[in-house]
């Protein structure tokens, strides 16, 4: 097994969005793996994010903000998704060469074009092969260079982040929604939804991820919604105690969205949209429920909320979807074939 003895990322993980939490659960895979971890953060005042220490008991190495002296011709340095990591692969560049780029969305960033057609990122990382079969021929366009790779990796969920809720309260129903703050990720026609899907009993929302921003988009949510800016305020893990169903309409398209390995673990119903990563992820009907219309939200979401047992029995199947999907094995398997790529490189 091809296992470098150190890698380095450009960026800090977080509790909260999507590129932060997925590099989180990375590291803690890599370390699993042996592999020695350096952090540059890419701002200062990381010694007061949630994971600075958590980091640290990991064993993980903390670097100063863009201390790339600490970096050698041979090491390898990714960049999840990191706006500032494109700004710098300049500089990077004249320390290794050995650069990766992760775009967890489903588009291209214009400095991502940039640095391909500079030849400064040497290895693409994709989460779902149908977004890296999109992107690859434009960025080839940009630059022909054979040495530059294109690869889909399975990324890592440590599910014991997120226990099964085997029962949550009767007196209502529980629903919600999380995702970053971008107004993009909220469907304009969401609080429709919320206020015309039905429930045997009183509905009581949670919006997770909420601010200004959103509200211009959507309006103000009704009183029995509770809105929270991020995990600051309401923990993820509080959110799908409160949540039996996800009930997310979205304008995105998500590219393989980790709220998804979240609400599986925790045994809340994803009632999503009928596209990008979620289609990947979910089996309809099975494992949770894709929409095409605003009626169609508002039918899973009231046949979830009359019907119990199906609804049991789906998050357990959903939740040993998720453990397929994003599992140790399945991930350690697939950064292996990373690592035997990298030493190409």
């Amino acid at each position: 097994m091809v296992v470098p003895s150190k890698l380095f990322v450009h960026g800090f993980p977080g509790n909260y969005g999507g590129a932060g939490t997925e590099l989180h659960h990375q590291i803690i895979l890599w370390r699993t793996m042996g592999i020695e971890v350096h952090l540059i953060p890419s701002y200062t005042g990381y010694e007061n994010e949630p994971l600075f220490e958590p980091m640290r008991q990991l064993g993980v190495v903390i670097h100063s903000c863009n201390e790339w002296e600490a970096i050698s011709a041979d090491d390898v340095i990714m960049g999840f998704c990191n706006s500032e990591f494109l700004n710098h692969l300049p500089v990077i560049f004249q320390h290794t060469r050995r650069t990766v780029f992760i775009n967890c969305m489903t588009w291209l960033f214009a400095l991502e074009k940039q640095r391909m057609s500079e030849g400064l990122i040497r290895l693409f990382l994709y989460q779902n092969e149908d977004v890296m079969q999109t992107n690859m021929p434009l960025l080839k366009n940009l630059n022909s260079d054979p040495g530059i790779r294109f690869q889909v990796f399975s990324p890592y969920f440590d599910d014991t982040l997120f226990p099964f809720v085997k029962e949550r309260s009767e007196e209502f129903f529980g629903c919600g929604r999380i995702s970053r703050q971008d107004s993009d990720k909220y469907s304009a026609n969401t609080l429709q939804i919320y206020e015309y899907f039905v429930a045997p009993v009183i509905k009581r929302g949670m919006f997770l991820g909420f601010d200004t921003k959103s509200e211009a988009k959507i309006g103000r949510p009704f009183s029995w919604i509770t809105t929270a800016c991020d995990s600051r305020l309401i923990s993820q893990q509080d959110f799908y105690r409160n949540c039996k169903i996800v009930l997310q309409p979205m304008d995105t398209t998500e590219n393989w969205p980790r709220v998804g390995f979240e609400a599986m673990a925790s045994g809340s119903i994803l009632v999503v949209d009928d596209r990008g990563g979620w289609k990947k992820m979910i089996e309809h009907g099975k494992t949770g429920w894709l929409c095409r219309h605003e009626r169609d939200f508002i039918y899973y979401a009231s046949k979830m909320a009359y019907e119990p047992e199906l609804r049991h029995e789906m998050a357990l199947a959903a939740r040993q979807r998720g453990l397929e999907l994003g599992g140790k094995t399945r991930a350690e398997e697939s950064w292996t074939k990373i690592f035997e790529t990298l030493v190409e490189i």
